[in-house]
């Protein structure tokens, strides 16, 4: 069986004296799309923020690629090949679109992603790429940070409220541009409010829940009633 691309054990984090996750156990193959769905304050961004350095664990608690990751810096966990799509964009305000983009590259090191295949991805922002970054519409924001992520070439994107704040014609224009970024091998996490688009994409889910892992598994082998009991906490 493969080694997985993501192994989580026995994951315990905080923030001072406030302790938000509670042992978590998963794994995240190569490839593989994962929802992670939770009511608001389950821990889900603190999980992202665990992977990718924001917070401290203990070293053995985050695999990736069979290296241990846990507590170490944010920038050596991203130069290994795992890339965020912050809540909220935070695009860089002095800068346009393709200068956004452009940044997100200084340290890959070849790979699928190019900035004429991101505009190939999403065609407004060549029109937009002399534009500030921040003088777009949310969506279009969206597309850059999306954008300047895949420009690092990760091989695990995490994407931390997608949709949050966006109009339903603009998310399903995001969500269009999944298939060609999972195409190219690249494995995701799926933080989403919207529990039904979220596993409509997702070979496998984790449900949180008080900073625990609440029910996991393949959305086919669990039924909606057993998922929304999962997200809310109660009894099924």
């Amino acid at each position: 069986m493969a080694e997985p691309l993501l192994s989580v054990r026995g994951l315990k984090a905080g923030y001072g004296d406030f302790q938000a996750l509670f042992g978590l156990d998963f794994d995240l193959g190569e490839g593989e799309v994962m929802a992670l769905i939770g009511a608001n304050g389950a821990g889900k961004s603190t999980l992202l923020r665990s992977l990718t350095g924001l917070v401290r664990c203990g070293r053995d608690m985050v695999r990736f690629q069979g290296e241990p990751i846990g507590g170490a810096r944010p920038d050596r966990i991203a130069r290994l090949g795992i890339g965020m799509v912050p809540e909220g964009r935070r695009l860089f305000r002095s800068l346009t679109v393709e200068e956004n983009l452009i940044i997100g590259g200084e340290r890959a090191t070849g790979g699928a992603w190019t900035l004429e295949r991101i505009y190939g991805l999403f065609p407004i922002l060549r029109e937009k790429r002399k534009n500030p970054g921040t003088a777009l519409s949310g969506g279009q924001q969206q597309m850059v940070a999306i954008g300047r992520t895949l420009m690092s070439n990760p091989k695990l994107i995490l994407f931390d409220e997608m949709s949050l704040g966006l109009a339903p014609v603009v998310i399903k224009d995001i969500y269009a541009a999944l298939p060609a970024i999972i195409g190219t091998g690249v494995a995701a996490i799926l933080v989403e409010q919207d529990v039904t688009r979220a596993l409509s994409v997702a070979q496998r889910f984790v449900c949180m829940q008080e900073g625990k892992v609440s029910l996991a598994g393949r959305p086919a082998e669990h039924s909606r009633a057993a998922i929304t009991a999962a997200y809310f906490g109660v009894a099924h």
